[in-house]
């Protein structure tokens, strides 16, 4: 039983984990005061099959769910957190998920990773009861939830054993909150581009070009600063009634220092930060082919326009470890990463080191590159690089709309070469 009104300070330290994510989480005392007594339905025991049969998830899960909801039920202070992180993801999805869910490792060790898989069962019935609402297929319903198997295989990759991972669960909030879809191998999410560049059509001949934004800090390769380095440059962009300045990035996935000058209303703006796009995510598991991507690609623009013909998106885009281009030095030009690359207009993101938490499924900042498994050739690339003393970047892409039909690769690269032969516009 569950003290009325429980104070987060007072379940987390009771947990082993009383400052190590930001102290009260929020919307806590709203998610206790909707607590009723009794034990809570995601726990009964008699619907955990069922439920695991709807995620998708093999019968050989059922003992294991059992046992643990069985421990919950019997703990108040996981079971206090088991509903709040139930209310954060799947009663509220809205609000986000800032708060990062702890690993409770102290508490339960090695079926910490089962908890959170417990919690996730709720998954299928809440996203076929929001599909309904924006009169989704089944098909895509079933293709969707498959996530919880995905978060399931990095776990099973990553410890050896079933569960889900603290800092995945969070994100099935995501697929509640706005239109996220699995359409074939890839997921696509409607949501408002974050920033990176701002991108201009030429009207005349539809050549694209890509600006980096205002104030971007470059390294002399043509990649993004990290806040404590030096010897950077500064890009920037000023726009008026007639004219648009800035430095571009050149499709390879580098800005150039190269100021170049778009004249309205010859050339005209395609996206930036605050426009709707589709987000791409790419789920776990094997099977990621260039042909698998094509299809995928293909899909999103039918299903988006019929389903949400209000918010036309402008662009695919992504923000991930494998596109950056230094990927090219690393991996054989065959690659299927590589072959995604060369058919995306790339762009330079900030460092983010921590991306490459999901080819080597441990923090790659924090342990030493020396001890980071090597039994595939990507992770012995990767490993490779770090140990080198050089730091991963990760990086953005975009895709257009009217390439999305047939992607092919070179089509930015090729587009970006013809105009720079014939001179960038207004270039320095």
């Amino acid at each position: 039983m569950i003290p009325k009104n429980p104070k987060a300070e007072d379940v987390l330290k009771a947990l082993g984990e009383p400052t190590a994510h930001g102290g009260n989480p929020p919307f806590w005392d709203e998610a206790m005061a909707a607590l009723q007594e009794g034990t809570p339905a995601f726990l009964a025991p008699e619907t955990l099959a069922a439920r695991r049969e709807q995620n998708g998830l093999p019968a050989a899960r059922d003992p294991l769910l059992r046992e643990m909801a069985a421990t919950v039920a019997a703990d108040p202070p996981l079971l206090a957190l088991a509903w709040y992180l139930h209310w954060r993801v799947f009663v509220i999805p809205g609000r986000g998920v800032s708060w990062g869910a702890p690993p409770l490792t102290g508490r339960l060790g090695s079926r910490a990773g089962m908890f959170y898989e417990l919690l996730a069962l709720e998954f299928a019935p809440r996203l076929a009861a929001r599909h309904r609402e924006w009169g989704y297929p089944a098909s895509v319903t079933a293709q969707t939830v498959k996530q919880v198997a995905a978060y399931e295989s990095n776990h099973l990759r990553g410890r050896g054993e079933p569960g889900i991972y603290e800092n995945q669960f969070p994100w099935f909030a995501t697929y509640l909150a706005m239109p996220h879809v699995r359409l074939g191998r890839l997921e696509f999410q409607l949501c408002s581009y974050e920033g990176g560049v701002s991108v201009w059509r030429r009207a005349a001949d539809g050549q694209v070009l890509a600006l980096a934004e205002d104030g971007a800090r470059v390294m002399d390769d043509g990649l993004l600063a990290g806040a404590a380095d030096t010897g950077f440059w500064t890009a920037t962009r000023r726009e008026d009634e007639q004219t648009v300045e800035g430095f571009p990035v050149d499709p390879a996935g580098r800005i150039l220092r190269q100021r170049v000058v778009l004249r309205r209303p010859e050339w005209t703006p395609v996206f930036s930060k605050g426009t709707t796009v589709l987000n791409l995510h790419i789920p776990a598991g094997g099977g990621m082919t260039w042909e698998s991507v094509c299809d995928s690609f293909r899909q999103a623009q039918p299903f988006f326009t019929r389903h949400h013909p209000d918010r036309p998106f402008a662009a695919l885009v992504v923000g991930t470890w494998f596109m950056d281009p230094r990927l090219a030095d690393i991996l054989p030009a065959s690659a299927n990463p590589l072959r995604m690359q060369r058919a995306c207009y790339l762009f330079p993101i900030p460092p983010a080191p921590g991306g490459l938490w999901f080819v080597f499924l441990r923090d790659t900042v924090a342990c030493d590159s020396a001890t980071l498994p090597r039994d595939t050739s990507l992770r012995r690339a990767l490993a490779d690089f770090l140990a080198s003393g050089k730091r991963w970047h990760g990086g953005g892409m975009f895709v257009l709309p009217e390439d999305l039909a047939s992607p092919r690769e070179g089509c930015y690269t090729g587009r970006f070469a013809a105009l720079r032969a014939a001179g960038l516009p207004g270039g320095d």
